[in-house]
C-alpha cells in the first residue's frame, strides 16, 4: 500500500465510487424513518468536480487539529455564509453516530470488511468536464 497524498487520493476515489452503493441508500433510509428527506447539497454534481480535481492539500491541512485542518473547503463556504460555529465543529458522519453502517454491513455482508470489498469500484460516476472559472474562497 501506498503513503501520503497518492494515497489518500487514491483511498478517497474508491470512496466516491461506491458511495452511491454503499452510503446514500442507508443515509436515505435512516433519514426516512424518522420522516424527513434527506438532502446531501455537497454531492451535488459540481461540487463534486470541483472537489475531484482539486489537490487534496488545498483541500486538507492535516496537520492541523479536527474542526480546522480537515474539511477546509466545506469550513470555508460555511465560514463565508456566516455560519462561524458550523465551520468549526468536528464533522461526523451520519452513520458513524448511529452505528447503522455497522449493523447494515453486518446484516448484508457479514462484516465491515467484506463490505468495503463487495461495493469497491462496482458504480462508476460519469463526470463530464467542462469549462468552469472558479474563485477562490477567503477563510
Amino acid at each position: 500500500p501506498g503513503s501520503g497524498w497518492a494515497a489518500l487520493s487514491a483511498e478517497m476515489r474508491l470512496d466516491v465510487r461506491r458511495l452511491w452503493v454503499r452510503n446514500l441508500g442507508r443515509d436515505d433510509r435512516l433519514v426516512a424513518d424518522h420522516g424527513r428527506e434527506a438532502r446531501f447539497p455537497f454531492l451535488d454534481e459540481g461540487v463534486m468536480l470541483r472537489l475531484l480535481t482539486t489537490p487534496l492539500a488545498a483541500v486538507a491541512d492535516l496537520r492541523q487539529p479536527a474542526g480546522t485542518g480537515d474539511k477546509a473547503l466545506i469550513r470555508a463556504v460555511a465560514a463565508r455564509l456566516g455560519l462561524p460555529r458550523a465551520a468549526g465543529r468536528v464533522k461526523r458522519a451520519v452513520q458513524f453516530g448511529t452505528r447503522i453502517a455497522r449493523e447494515t454491513n453486518r446484516r448484508d455482508f457479514g462484516s465491515g470488511r467484506k463490505a468495503n470489498s463487495c461495493a469497491a469500484g462496482k458504480e462508476k460516476m460519469k463526470v463530464k468536464m467542462k469549462a468552469v472559472t472558479l474563485t477562490p474562497v477567503q477563510p
